[in-house]
């Protein structure tokens, strides 16, 4: 595909794992993986993925097994052996060819077994790995602990639930809030468990300043399960699905938009108010 193709959720999802995978691997640091990961959930092309993963190795755990070259090796167990026995097994072995004289040993004394047992081999030990980087266990954020979850963050990063729009997918999420500092711009804050740091936008003539939270967080969840069924699209061919909400000026107010992608890459799209009953809809086409 051309590096100037939309993006689809399920690409940004991919690229997130990547480079999930390529922190754990111990190829970015912190700061790095969490740059990438904001630039991810925001990027609107397949060009602006590539380049955020390009200069990355694969990670350990979708490497093939390195090849090891088999060892003869002969082991050779004995515990409690008497001097004697190991003069017998000397003799038994032909060390000079077949006529080769063998030494006589002569007497020997007998050795007393040893009452402590030969301790056992220790255990191979797997190599030293970085383990992998533990964040925020990602929950589905259309339910309605997810839903609730994502306006408890932002009561509890901004101190109210006011923004231009909060798009909601599965396990991330993205906020469009006024930038204090210019009228003329929006931020946009990423939520991946947790607000991330901002990046900057132009704003639009359709960004109105709204109460994102004023809509029923039960019957939204009920209706995002619904969705497939509602579409017309069988739960096996769902790809993805999304929640988008804003104020929509020409409806009057707040407007929720559910967006089903099917696995072929067609959609459809379910138009709700905010008491989550369907306004109008769209079949996959």
């Amino acid at each position: 595909m051309a590096a100037r193709t939309r993006a689809k959720d399920s690409d940004r999802d991919a690229t997130c794992r990547l480079l999930d995978n390529a922190l754990a691997d111990g190829q970015l640091s912190g700061e790095e993986h969490r740059r990438r990961v904001q630039t991810a959930v925001t990027a609107t092309t397949l060009g602006e993925l590539e380049a955020l993963v390009a200069d990355l190795q694969p990670a350990e755990q979708d490497r093939p097994p390195a090849r090891t070259r088999a060892k003869r090796t002969v082991v050779v167990a004995a515990v409690g052996i008497t001097a004697a026995v190991l003069v017998v097994l000397a003799t038994a072995v032909d060390w000079g060819g077949a006529d080769a004289p063998a030494a006589d040993p002569g007497p020997v004394a007998p050795v007393p077994e040893s009452p402590v047992a030969l301790a056992p081999p220790a255990p191979t030990v797997a190599p030293d790995t970085v383990p992998p980087a533990v964040i925020t266990p990602v929950r589905d954020l259309h339910t309605v602990e997810g839903l609730s979850a994502v306006i408890e963050a932002m009561r509890a990063r901004f101190g109210d639930t006011m923004g231009y729009e909060l798009a909601i997918g599965t396990d991330q999420a993205t906020l469009a809030r006024p930038d204090p500092a210019d009228a003329q711009s929006k931020v946009v804050y990423p939520y991946r468990g947790g607000w991330d740091d901002p990046s900057k936008r132009a704003r639009s003539d359709g960004d109105d300043l709204t109460d994102l939270a004023a809509f029923d967080i039960p019957a939204t969840a009920a209706a995002l399960a619904a969705a497939p069924a509602t579409l017309n699209i069988a739960p096996a061919d769902v790809s993805s699905s999304y929640l988008d909400i804003d104020h929509v000026a020409a409806e009057g107010g707040l407007e929720l938009l559910v967006r089903i992608t099917t696995k072929s890459g067609s959609s459809g799209y379910l138009y709700l108010d905010p008491s989550a009953k369907v306004k109008r809809l769209e079949n996959p086409s």
